[in-house]
């Protein structure tokens, strides 16, 4: 992704788009009111939640059948890894490497755990959570900090789906957001100003540049430029 590509019209645009369009803000809305805006990993029922979110959001691997098992995989990992993460204050832009490093190091022990099982051909095999699943519980955590992914946004960005990429991609994000603030400032505002002045209150501005590249790159759809926006406003 060349980064001088985005433009603030862009994402307003692609934040229309994804919410008019797609089911996946509003799962996300009812999720965060079946937690109360305050996701708690030793809670059954959050994780309840999360789990169904997550097949909301595509992860349709973890299986209804095996959310048990998701679920004490999932509490499993937050007991023996979340201690490891910086506090949900913090923004992406205000992260060192370290701090991705420490975070890359628990997906990658949370994409292993076993999240169901599948049989065939008579044999029963474990389905792990898997890369995009904890990159989007990551995400519920840490929702100003820790990107979701897929797989087209992992080859769209070079990544494999290892924690070593998954710090790259934090990285790659990190100052695609830093270049996103240099636009904010340059129009009169601070980044964190950018949802409120998308109509998208609620929204973290993380979740504003997933849109953007759910769209862009997983979706391939082309946005336009400043200037047909530009020639679009002035048809009144």
């Amino acid at each position: 992704m060349n980064m001088e590509d985005v433009t603030l019209g862009k994402l307003a645009v692609a934040s229309l788009l994804f919410d008019s369009l797609t089911p996946y803000n509003t799962s996300l809305r009812d999720f965060k009111s079946d937690t109360g805006e305050r996701l708690d990993l030793t809670i059954k029922e959050h994780r309840s939640a999360l789990i169904d979110w997550l097949n909301d959001w595509g992860c349709r691997h973890l299986s209804k059948d095996h959310h048990a098992l998701a679920s004490n995989s999932i509490l499993e990992w937050h007991q023996g890894n979340s201690g490891s993460l910086f506090t949900d204050e913090n923004p992406l832009w205000q992260l060192g490497d370290s701090e991705l490093e420490m975070a890359a190091r628990a997906y990658g022990n949370l994409k292993d755990k076993t999240g169901a099982w599948r049989v065939r051909g008579g044999s029963k095999r474990k389905v792990h959570i898997g890369p995009t699943a904890a990159s989007k519980i990551l995400f519920a955590i840490r929702p100003k900090a820790l990107m979701p992914w897929d797989e087209a946004m992992r080859v769209g960005f070079d990544c494999d789906g290892s924690p070593e990429s998954y710090s790259k991609y934090l990285i790659e994000i990190r100052d695609l957001a830093l270049h996103i603030g240099d636009l904010c400032r340059s129009k009169g505002f601070q980044i964190d100003d950018l949802p409120q002045k998308l109509e998208r209150p609620h929204s973290t501005v993380l979740s504003l540049v997933n849109e953007y590249i759910w769209l862009t790159v997983t979706r391939r759809v082309g946005l336009p430029s400043s200037e047909t926006l530009m020639q679009w406003a002035a048809l009144g």
